[in-house]
């Protein structure tokens, strides 16, 4: 059975995904096809790069959005919900595995931010310009995995970080409410690293494709993929996905 074995020791981020999928072998060419499927009229940037240190490379994805109108209140800024997501993802001529895992992602990252902010889920706008950047990560991500032919997808526990971090409702404890909510019943720990390791986005996609959390088991390994979320962090808190086979014995 072929298999990713996802490694968050340094956390996990939509972003990272990517970077590790491009790492281990999808086209770039791949998910600007699924991109522009989705969002052909969007107003966006994608930042692709190899970084190398110490002799070492690994792979760094974003996605740029312009800067808002300074004009505009907050309230004002393009956004989507997550029924707009989900209809934008539904109509689209996406394989229907990816349309099923994508909307699943976001129906459960949407259920957590309600909860998170104690409101209905018609009210949870997704910001960003949109959300642009949050629909690539999350349908990419799918999508990469659906590319490589994985059948199942295992990750080690979460390292959440810790600290605190500034979102536009306030200062926030480390991991965010809606993370928190994501992660419940999920295998985490935080080692001393500050900082946010786990966004909400990374929650969403890990704990919903994921069928086990566990240290890495028996497998043989057909390619690694290393991605990383800055591009001034150091590669060692890259997340790293190994893909390979495991005896269905």
């Amino acid at each position: 059975m072929k298999i990713a074995y996802f490694d968050c020791s340094r956390g996990i981020s939509g972003n990272r995904i990517i970077g590790a999928l491009l790492d281990a072998n999808v086209p770039i060419e791949f998910f600007r096809s699924i991109i522009q499927q989705l969002l052909p009229e969007e107003n966006y940037q994608i930042d692709y790069r190899k970084i190398r240190q110490s002799d070492q490379t690994v792979t760094y994805f974003d996605v740029i959005l312009p800067p808002y109108d300074p004009k505009l209140s907050f309230d004002q800024r393009p956004k989507r919900n997550l029924f707009d997501i989900i209809t934008l993802i539904s109509q689209s001529d996406l394989d229907e595995n990816i349309k099923t895992k994508s909307v699943d992602i976001f129906r459960k990252l949407g259920h957590a931010e309600a909860d998170a902010h104690r409101c209905s889920i018609e009210n949870i706008d997704f910001h960003e310009n949109g959300a642009i950047d949050t629909i690539i990560d999350v349908v990419c991500s799918v999508a990469g995995l659906h590319y490589l032919n994985i059948e199942s997808v295992i990750s080690s526990a979460l390292n959440v970080g810790f600290g605190t971090i500034n979102y536009r409702y306030g200062t926030l404890p480390i991991p965010a409410p809606a993370t928190q909510r994501l992660i419940k019943d999920i295998p985490t720990y935080s080692n001393g690293v500050s900082g946010e390791l786990v966004t909400p986005t990374g929650a969403a996609i890990i704990t919903t494709l994921t069928n086990q959390f566990l240290d890495l088991p028996h497998m043989t390994i057909d390619s690694i993929g290393c991605g990383l979320g800055k591009i001034e962090q150091p590669i060692s808190e890259c997340l790293k996905i190994m893909v390979g086979s495991i005896s269905e014995e």
